[in-house]
């Protein structure tokens, strides 16, 4: 079982992602790591796996998103054994025990058109379970980022509201119309009546994000990319379920990964590590 030591999450900010559903933790990651992550990241968008997409509409290859790097790239491999990555998901869920469910690169160059719709992850993902609704998310600036250059937009408070929203998918397109739940609501007709936060992010700062968070990104209208690693954590028990309108290469890597898993059972296995506090 991996393990995992000290990381600089404060009192303040494990309570304001409690609170907020999201919080920024500055310095999360040292520079040596995000200097061997980020020719991996562009590794992996040249080298695209089973489990990648190109998320830009007509084909514009400006929005691509890869998922499990870490099971072909040793560089996300080490990363995710070795960095503080989990201790920073484990303080902020206050437990002493966290799982991993996946890595996933998303990468928007300079131009790239077409905006990260305003969403909710749960229902995304093929999972059931008395852990699936407190999943974590940690994405990690690979790039100096600002809100022209896709700085992920969260609305404050919004992993309370108790709704569950149908996904919708990023790249256009009806594919999950199978979810018959409500839609997420249009943020940006009315701004003015939610608490929008965002951050302006260096390399190596943190955003962690409550899996029934509502969440959305501009376009890349910068001239630098944007490229992020986001990391899904896991704590408590948490079953796979292959329902219809949840994300279909997550289905294909847990029916066909290298530790396929059961509907209906616990996910677990060497492709989904439990990292343990060092006492």
């Amino acid at each position: 079982m991996p393990s995992f030591s000290e990381c600089n999450v404060t009192d303040a900010e494990i309570e304001a992602y409690e609170r907020d559903g999201v919080v920024c933790v500055r310095n999360a990651i040292p520079d040596d790591w995000i200097t061997a992550l980020q020719p991996a990241a562009d590794w992996a968008q040249k080298n695209p796996g089973p489990y990648d997409g190109d998320f830009t509409e007509e084909g514009e290859d400006k929005f691509y998103g890869g998922q499990f790097m870490w099971w072909r790239n040793k560089m996300f491999h080490d990363f995710l054994m070795e960095s503080p990555a989990a201790a920073v998901a484990a303080a902020l869920l206050r437990v002493d025990k966290v799982q991993l469910f996946y890595d996933f690169i998303l990468t928007k160059e300079p131009g790239a058109g077409n905006p990260t719709p305003w969403h909710q992850d749960r229902l995304y993902y093929p999972v059931t379970g008395p852990g699936a609704d407190s999943i974590c998310s940690t994405w990690i600036a690979l790039d100096p980022v600002t809100i022209k250059s896709g700085a992920v937009e969260y609305v404050v408070g919004s992993h309370k509201w108790g709704r569950y929203f149908g996904p919708a998918s990023f790249s256009g397109g009806d594919r999950y119309s199978e979810a018959n739940v409500e839609p997420v609501p249009d943020i940006n007709k009315q701004r003015d009546q939610y608490d929008i936060v965002s951050w302006d992010l260096e390399p190596g700062d943190l955003v962690a994000h409550h899996v029934m968070n509502v969440h959305g990104a501009p376009e890349n209208s910068a001239n630098i990319r944007r490229r992020g690693l986001a990391i899904r954590w896991m704590a408590g028990e948490v079953r796979y379920d292959p329902r219809p309108g949840t994300q279909p290469l997550l289905r294909k890597a847990l029916d066909e990964g290298p530790k396929p898993q059961t509907p209906g059972e616990q996910i677990r296995g060497s492709a989904f590590p439990v990292f343990e506090q060092v006492q």
